[in-house]
């Protein structure tokens, strides 16, 4: 099955695309373009910017950007799982030959102890045999009431912590727009896009946008839409934080 960078390279070279291109029209980084494509995710800052660029990349190309994350997601997840499989399976034979050996030496040292000290007690001599004692007459005594059961009141299961949802911000934009993005404190893009272009961006605590041109762009948070946050040439500059719902 192809992985998500050689459907990528793939449809780019499909289009007569080269990564320069891709950079200019995007605004990601060359060098993580090439990163997305030859599979080394490493070299990317961060699992939210890798599924930001791999979203954005996808979208770009005529792709279906949500699809090609999830197919990140469960190939990323199985490379995971593998090696962590082989690592039980190693450790789970040699535990056993480890104990056997120890219970073993234990076993033998035991009996070495045991043949020593019965080998050099000295005999003791017959014990003397005295009279039993006569037991006294018991006097009556009261029966003890038997305690009274106590009801145990069932303990509330803890309630599990809250998932924090991440930012998810999307821009369509209908004039051409010079905009910024800071995601967790990092910006991760800057551009001027045009009238047609849809980004989206996601970050796991908050996103601060800044728009040149506020009525030349609608935004989207977490799926809920926001329209236009202003008038045609106006400056915004506007903050989402994650598990939170802002409305238009």
């Amino acid at each position: 099955m192809e992985t998500v960078g050689e459907i990528l390279r793939r449809e780019r070279e499909k289009k007569g695309l080269t990564v320069k291109d891709v950079e200019n029209a995007t605004s990601i980084r060359a060098l993580y373009i090439s990163s997305i494509e030859e599979g080394n995710y490493s070299a990317i800052p961060g699992e939210v910017y890798l599924k930001g660029f791999i979203r954005n990349y996808a979208n770009f190309l005529g792709l279906n950007g949500q699809e090609m994350v999830n197919l990140y997601r469960q190939s990323h997840t199985q490379q995971t799982i593998e090696p962590a499989a082989i690592k039980t399976e190693v450790s789970a034979s040699a535990f056993p030959v480890k104990w056997l050996v120890a219970g073993v030496t234990g076993v033998i040292i035991a009996g070495a102890v045991w043949w020593f000290m019965a080998w050099h007690q000295p005999k003791s001599p017959a014990p003397e045999v005295k009279p039993a004692p006569v037991a006294p007459v018991p006097s009556p005594t009261v029966p003890a009431q038997p305690p009274q059961s106590m009801q145990t009141l069932p303990v509330p299961a803890g309630q599990p912590p809250a998932k924090i949802k991440p930012v998810v911000i999307t821009a369509k934009y209908t004039d051409a727009c010079w905009t910024s993005v800071t995601a967790d404190g990092k910006e991760i893009y800057e551009g001027t896009p045009n009238a047609g272009d849809s980004f989206t961006w996601e970050a796991e605590r908050n996103i601060v946008i800044k728009l040149g041109n506020a009525g030349g762009v609608e935004l989207s948070h977490n799926g809920q839409s926001l329209g236009k946050l202003g008038a045609k040439g106006e400056v915004i500059v506007k903050s989402f934080a994650a598990n939170t719902t802002t409305k238009p």
